[in-house]
């Protein structure tokens, strides 16, 4: 069996990178070549050396590397392993997926112990909690021979929304569906974000190219977003509701858009750059797994992008994790209304049509719910059915899928 390359990422590549490095080698040698690196250079961390070394697994000849020393590797995955790492984390051409399991930082863990051997404990704790990670690295990523066919379908539907989102990236006008006759009447048109709550306000304000018509509903114009605050948009697109927002939170906030494709990346910086947009960036990610930092945002909106996903829990998994205690979301996606047939959920243009990747509201809740949300409320808008009719014409879709919003929050 080919073994996988895997690139584990961190800050200084000096102690949580190495020990993942070394318990890969370890336990996995026969299925995975393991390396490691940093964003900076900080020498390997003598106490990692000497816990692993506890186990019996010796990093001592393990040595600190920068990125650009592997750079040309063809990895199979790169695992970040502290936020910082993450946030900074290039895009990696190729096959390499990027995964984040964020680890304590045993430095700052032991910072303020006195004791030789509480202050070793912290980094036992670490290491043993990197052990756990490698010991049942991902189910599905051990091998092609192994890789599960959920698995399999996931990639094939995430190659597809990026295909088509790329698609509308570089042309002229943004229809919705490969079949649509360029902005005709459909929601692809730019001039639809009008029927979704737009004013006209909002669509001459911003940079031209950045309202892509793609959304099924205003999430920022419900979020309450306050002068200062950091907020970040799922699948900001060409950049419409981040600029939106970008006047609420003023120039003491922030936003951040995040998007799994390349060439909406760069229209939104370059949209971004137009208009002269100092408070927001934009990151090239997937919405599972987020180049950014726990604890980091006050505000989540997102516009008819989760839907899209083929990992929901991981995407509010991960919502979760970046939320500052007591932060919120506010989404406005697609519900489904009632079962959605096999034969739409089996088609990749209805799913990258924002159709078939829909759940239900029940199960909405219940995996907001499960990664800790209060306060959930979740409104349907039934009169989108009036809109969703025109995606995929004559097909019968608003039968079964309205727009809505979700709201909920992370507690205290």
């Amino acid at each position: 069996m080919k073994k996988l390359k895997v690139l584990f990422l961190c800050t200084g590549n000096s102690c949580r990178s190495q020990m993942a490095e070394g318990w890969a080698r370890y336990l996995k040698g026969d299925s995975i070549d393991a390396y490691s690196a940093g964003i900076e250079k900080h020498g390997l961390n003598p106490y990692a050396v000497k816990v692993m070394a506890e186990t019996g697994v010796d990093i001592s000849k393990q040595y600190s590397k920068l990125l650009d020393e592997v750079r040309d590797i063809d990895f199979d995955y790169v695992v970040t392993v502290c936020g910082h790492a993450h946030e900074n984390c290039p895009y990696f051409p190729g096959r390499a997926k990027v995964i984040h399991v964020g680890f304590d930082d045993p430095p700052k863990l032991a910072a303020n112990v006195s004791d030789e051997e509480a202050k070793l404990d912290c980094y036992r704790h670490v290491r043993d909690k990197i052990a756990e990670f490698i010991s049942g690295f991902p189910d599905g990523y051990l091998g092609e021979g192994n890789i599960k066919m959920s698995e399999i379908e996931k990639d094939k539907v995430r190659q597809e929304v990026r295909k088509r989102y790329a698609e509308i990236a570089e042309s002229e006008c943004c229809c919705r569906t490969a079949s649509s006759s360029c902005c005709a009447d459909t929601l692809g048109n730019a001039e639809a974000s009008a029927e979704v709550g737009y004013s006209k306000e909002d669509m001459i304000s911003v940079p031209e190219g950045s309202n892509m018509g793609l959304g099924c509903g205003n999430p920022q114009a419900i979020a309450a977003l306050k002068e200062g605050e950091v907020m970040l948009d799922l699948g900001s697109g060409g950049g419409f509701d981040c600029f939106l927002a970008a006047r609420q939170v003023g120039k003491n906030g922030r936003v951040i858009g995040v998007d799994m494709t390349p060439d909406m990346i760069s229209k939104a910086r370059a949209n971004a750059q137009k208009g002269g947009y100092e408070n927001v960036e934009f990151r090239l990610g997937e919405i599972e797994y987020l180049p950014v930092a726990d604890s980091a945002v006050d505000v989540i909106i997102s516009n008819c992008v989760i839907n899209l996903s083929p990992d929901k829990k991981q995407v509010f998994s991960e919502a979760f994790r970046v939320l500052k205690p007591g932060g919120r979301i506010t989404i406005s996606d697609v519900a489904a209304v009632k079962p959605i047939p096999k034969e739409v959920r089996d088609d990749l243009s209805k799913y990258s049509g924002c159709v078939a990747g829909a759940i239900q509201v029940s199960e909405i809740r219940k995996t907001l719910e499960g990664e800790g949300f209060k306060n959930i409320k979740i409104a349907i808008n039934e009169d989108s059915k009036r809109f969703i009719k025109d995606w995929f014409p004559g097909s019968g879709v608003e039968e079964y899928v309205r727009s809505s919003i979700i709201e909920a929050e992370k507690g205290e």
